[in-house]
């Protein structure tokens, strides 16, 4: 019987053996994909540049007398625009059936991220954030996100921005991300404001969400849009137009319409806001 030759050894001997060159070489790519990765999940870029030049603002092309109302939802549809139809949502709607309000008819849903506290100023992610992000991305819902602010500089803007991008980056985020400022009854941090101190602070926010690959939008009822707004600024950024009526007579341009905030959708217990977008046919 003969002897198996031992090759291993022999193999071993003819490998060629890497330089030192050669491995630091390659120990510099990994150092490099390694921080390239970092970077592209945790920098976020950008800074404010300021306003641009006003321009004249754009008017809305919707023939909204042509609104049609079934069963509480309205829904709209011309030779050029249709509506799908979407809900907005925080913690305030508790624990979420997704499956079921995908079934019962709606398109995307706008998921608040988080807030600044209007007394300390602090920024809070929304409590169910994460769960209702999952939640509606499993069970094949369109997802957007907004950010409740009450920014009182263009720097906490861009904190605020910064904040929403690092919470969103990779988690399929592909509708809008919103800033949305409201006044609030009781308090105080943003009266002082002017109209070009809110619109500058808008325009910053937007700005930093754009750089990052995202779709910037501005959210605010007739009041906020015309009389705390210069529109005239900010007419790259879409609208998300809060107005609970069945035929809104804002004339200004508008992509999201929230039209009530006593809508009833199944997976959801109580209220709900609902919304339309306009989609070019």
């Amino acid at each position: 019987m003969k002897k198996k030759k031992k090759v291993g050894k022999k193999l071993k001997k003819n490998m060629p053996t890497l330089s030192k060159t050669a491995k630091l070489i390659i120990a510099a790519a990994a150092v490099f994909m390694f921080v390239c990765t970092f970077s592209i999940f945790y920098v976020v870029l950008g800074s404010y540049d300021g306003l641009g030049l006003p321009r004249s603002m754009p008017e809305h092309d919707y023939q909204l007398s042509g609104i049609s109302k079934e069963k509480g939802r309205l829904s709209y549809e011309d030779d050029n625009f249709k509506t799908v139809a979407g809900i907005d949502v925080s913690y305030y709607q508790k624990k979420i059936d997704w499956k079921k309000v995908k079934a019962d008819g709606i398109d995307f849903a706008m998921i608040r991220l988080g807030y600044r506290g209007y007394e300390g100023g602090d920024l809070t992610l929304d409590s169910r954030f994460k769960e209702n992000l999952s939640g509606a991305k499993k069970a094949d819902i369109h997802v957007g996100v907004y950010f409740f602010s009450q920014a009182v500089t263009v720097e906490e803007a861009v904190e605020e921005a910064k904040y929403v991008i690092r919470h969103i980056r990779g988690r399929g985020v592909t509708y809008p991300v919103v800033f949305d400022m409201e006044p609030i009854s009781g308090a105080h941090r943003i009266d002082d404001l002017s109209v070009l101190d809110k619109t500058e602070i808008a325009d910053a926010f937007c700005q930093i969400i754009e750089r990052n690959g995202y779709t910037p939008m501005i959210y605010g009822n007739p009041t906020w849009l015309l009389e705390n707004l210069d529109l005239r600024y900010l007419t790259r950024y879409d609208i998300w137009l809060a107005h609970y009526t069945d035929e809104t007579d804002y004339a200004g341009k508008f992509k999201f319409w929230q039209y009530t905030d006593s809508g009833k959708v199944k997976g959801i217990k109580g209220k709900v806001d609902l919304n339309l977008m306009f989609k070019e046919k």
